[in-house]
Parts: C-alpha cells; sequence; structure tokens
C-alpha cells in the first residue's frame, strides 16, 4: 500500500508519541482504546471554540463543513476564494501528498501568485506554551502557502486562550521542521520506531502496545524521567535494557558517559533496581513541619476556556486526626474572581499550617490569580512560605517501582482509590465542557468528587512517606551518601 498523506496531525501525534502514527496505520485495531476524550474534543474542533476565538480579531469567510469531506473539493473551493483575496475560516491547502486544514488564512499586502497579495496562516491554540508540535503545523501549512503563491509567509500566528495574537518567525524552525517531517515520513511508508515509553504514549489510544512494546525487550525507556537522547546515549554505552542498567557497574559506566552528572547516572541506576526488585528504596526520611493543621490543596483548571474553576481544599486537625474537604467554584468566567476571593479568605482565617500539593502546577496558578485580581502582599507570602511541593518531596527521599510519577500513579501505589477510576486532567476538562453545555448539577458534583478525591490521595502519599524509613543499601546512591537503617 502507497504511503498516507503527510498532515498536520501527523506532527502533532509524533511529538506524542511517533509509534501513534505507525499504529494507526500498521496495528490491529482491536488494540486500539477509545480515542481519549480530550483529543476527540480537539479533533471535532470542540477544545477551543475556534470561530468565537477568531471573530473579535477577523472577518472571514468560511469553507462549508460538507467540502471537508473531500479534501480535493475543499481545496478548490479554497482556492477560488484565495484569488478573491478573501481570509478563509478552516481553508484546505494542498500539495502534492501534503494536505492540511489551517483555523484561517489571513489576506495581506503584498505580491503573490494571486494578485496584490499574500497569505499567512493562523492557528487558535488551547495551550499558553508554544511548543514545536503547535508550532511546526503551522510551520507546515506556511511551506505549502509557498508552493501556491510562490512566496513564503514571513511569519505564522497563533490565537493563545487569552484572546491575545502571538506571532514566530517560520524560517527560524524550518531546518527542524524538516528533519521531523523526514522521520515521520520514514514512518508512515512502514518503519517502525524504536520502542520507546513515555508520557506522551498515554495520550494516545495505542498506549498499551507502547507499554507493552517497551515491557517485552525491557528497555531503559521504561525508566521515569529518561529521555530519548538518554535512551541513545545508554545504547551507545551497551546498555539497552533496565537489567543491563540495574546490573551496569557505574565506575565503568560513568567513564562512558563522562558529560552526565553522576548523580544523574546513580538516579537512573536507582530507578532501575527498584524496577527490577519491586520493592521501593528509601533513600533518606524526609522531613515534615509539625503544625496543627494541614492543607491539602489541588487546583481544575479548563485552559480550553482559559479558567481557574475549582480550588479544593482538605483540612486535616493533626491533633484530633479529624479531616474536612471543602471547595470553592467558579461556575463561570465571571465568578473565577469571587471563586479567588473566597479562597483568600479562607487562606487568611489559617494559623500554624502548611499547605501541601502535588507538584508545581497549584503554585503557579496562585500567582497567575494574584496578578490578575490581586492579593494582599502578606497573604501571599503566607501562602508561599508554608507551601510545600509533595511531589519533590517524594522523588527527592524513594525511589518507586513505577514507570510514572504522577498523582494517580503514585497514589494508587501507596493505596488510594479514586472512586470514578476514569477520572483525570484531561477527563475533567470535557466534563466541564459538558457541564458548561448542559448545567447538569450531577456533572458539577462529578468534577468536585474527582478533585476531592486527588486532596485525599495527596494526604495519603504525605502520610506513607512519613512512615517511611531509610532503605539499608550499601551502594552510593544520590549525592554519594552511604544509607543505614536508622
Amino acid at each position: 500500500m502507497s504511503a498516507p498523506r503527510l498532515t498536520a496531525e501527523h506532527f502533532y501525534k509524533f511529538f506524542q508519541c511517533p509509534h501513534w502514527i505507525w499504529y494507526d496505520i500498521y496495528a490491529d485495531a482491536k488494540h486500539k482504546r477509545e480515542t481519549p476524550p480530550l483529543l476527540d474534543m480537539i479533533y471535532r474542533g470542540k477544545a477551543t471554540n475556534t470561530d468565537a476565538a477568531l471573530r473579535p480579531h477577523k472577518e472571514f469567510e468560511e469553507i462549508k463543513p460538507e467540502m471537508l469531506r473531500d479534501l480535493e473539493e475543499g481545496f478548490t473551493a479554497t482556492l477560488e476564494l484565495m484569488r478573491k483575496g478573501k481570509n478563509i475560516y478552516h481553508g484546505v491547502l494542498m500539495h502534492t501528498d501534503w494536505a492540511g486544514i489551517p483555523d484561517l488564512l489571513e489576506a495581506r499586502p503584498g505580491k503573490s501568485n494571486l494578485g496584490d497579495w499574500h497569505y499567512v496562516v493562523y492557528d487558535v491554540q488551547s495551550s499558553l506554551d508554544l511548543r514545536d508540535e503547535y508550532k511546526f503545523p503551522l510551520v507546515f501549512y506556511s511551506l505549502i502557502l509557498e508552493q501556491i503563491q510562490g512566496v513564503r509567509p514571513k511569519e505564522a500566528y497563533v490565537i493563545d486562550p487569552q484572546g491575545s495574537e502571538r506571532s514566530f518567525l517560520v524560517d527560524d524552525f524550518v531546518d527542524r521542521f524538516h528533519m521531523t517531517r523526514q522521520e515521520i515520513e520514514k514512518i508512515l511508508e512502514g518503519e517502525k520506531p524504536a520502542p520507546f515509553l513515555k508520557a506522551g504514549c498515554r495520550r494516545t489510544p495505542w498506549y498499551s502496545l507502547c507499554l507493552s512494546g517497551a515491557q517485552e525487550c525491557n528497555d531503559v525507556s521504561l525508566i521515569y524521567r529518561l529521555s530519548q537522547g538518554d535512551q541513545k546515549r545508554l545504547y551507545d554505552a551497551g546498555i539497552r535494557t533496565v537489567s543491563d542498567l540495574a546490573n551496569a557497574d557505574m565506575d565503568n559506566l560513568q567513564g562512558k558517559l563522562e558529560d552526565w552528572p553522576f548523580d544523574k547516572l546513580v538516579r537512573f541506576s536507582n530507578q532501575a533496581k527498584v524496577l527490577v526488585s519491586g520493592q521501593p528504596l528509601v533513600i533518606r526520611k524526609p522531613d515534615f513541619p509539625d503544625v496543627k493543621t494541614e492543607i491539602y490543596f489541588d487546583i481544575e483548571s479548563d485552559p480550553t476556556h482559559d479558567t481557574d474553576y475549582l480550588l479544593g481544599v482538605l483540612t486535616k486537625n493533626t491533633e484530633t486526626g479529624e479531616t474536612a474537604y471543602k471547595s470553592f467554584v467558579a461556575e463561570d468566567k465571571a465568578g473565577e474572581q469571587k471563586m479567588w476571593q473566597d479562597f483568600l479568605d479562607f487562606l487568611a482565617g489559617l494559623e500554624n499550617f502548611v499547605i501541601y500539593h502535588y507538584a508545581f502546577y497549584e503554585k503557579q496558578v496562585f500567582d497567575r490569580l494574584a496578578l490578575k485580581y490581586g492579593a494582599p502582599t502578606e497573604l501571599a507570602d503566607k501562602f508561599r512560605t508554608n507551601t510545600i511541593d509533595l511531589h519533590l518531596k517524594l522523588v527527592d527521599s524513594v525511589v518507586l517501582p513505577l514507570y510514572f510519577y504522577t498523582l494517580k500513579d503514585v497514589g494508587r501505589f501507596v493505596g488510594y482509590e479514586w472512586r470514578d477510576p476514569n477520572a483525570g486532567g484531561a477527563e475533567s476538562i470535557v466534563w466541564r465542557t459538558e457541564w458548561l453545555d448542559s448545567g447538569n448539577q450531577a456533572i458539577l458534583d462529578k468534577l468536585v468528587q474527582y478533585n476531592e478525591d486527588d486532596v485525599r490521595a495527596t494526604m495519603l502519599v504525605k502520610e506513607w512517606l512519613v512512615g517511611q524509613k531509610p532503605t539499608k543499601h550499601k551502594e552510593k546512591l544520590e549525592e554519594g551518601i552511604q544509607i543505614s537503617e536508622e
């Protein structure tokens, strides 16, 4: 069979997981799970309302949706509008085996094959972070435009979730784009990528095959935070499997990887040993403050609507062991400020406390909301001073027999079970969209329940860490420390 046509979607999939492309074409569909709901929303154009995002900025004509079912027909209709100098919503671009549908083609003054104007390309993005996976499709569209109009657009444009227009120079990314394109084309032609497990694999409908493929050969990519560049370096050093690394002589291996910090090599080695043994390794006993009140904090956000809509706290009285959950909810964008003020009022009433959260996101959102709506300096300092990232404490203290250290993975390892086993960050965005569309209280209740499960899981992880003692281990661990039992 001939290789499929190259599309912009292939670039997104490649950056998530190169196997995604290969499995779509060559794998048995029985192994394919249902498309993750958020991705399904993206593919159906519902993750961001591109029409509403563009209309405050641009006037445009739309290619009729029925024409998009046949790309050739859609391209013909797009060309007709391009020759008239019209701005075009969801126009079809094609050249040889390349095809794509950008959100907007905008006509700008300047000569081209079309007349006294030329086109640039816009996409509406649901992320503020313009990573390569978002830029390369725009480069792709720009290069197709060059073939059609005889002029390469100088810049490509993004409308971000806050409605801001952002741009980048196309030429700055062309070389890297072509390197990636060549890798994708090899996959389209049938070359299966080497086994590699990464976080992006979990966002694909083929995760089970990615996982089993790496497990079958016990590939070093099963090690937490090991990059594809790290994998290649270890391969070159004769280390291909988790067992190879677990059994490797560290001094000899360091000689082959002279530019690697020793603590990085030891961290990977410890993770390999733990995966082989199946038992956690406690490097050091974590230190936690002795306070009357512990607060476990988790935030739910909807980047597709640029909204932080739920702040959840679990309060624990350390003297009595009693816990109480409280949520602060913004039912819409307009309610975000009141939600924030209610949370600040809650925070102002706390004394002798510490706030635990898992990973960096909660601090990031706190700073964002404080900048947006304001917060008394003393209160903001109070929050930042008394806040502990439990994820940092965890990875500094223990090595777990896990491939990923998300709250879900770690929480389940220590024995917590979410009431909805399908609940997750991506799913919550989908649920909120359904709630906004329907006003169904049951959906909001499900979102609050998910948030409560997250903070209760965070508490259990902290309590599990408190109960751990350093593992007796004769070899050097992180920072060159020898660990013995207390």
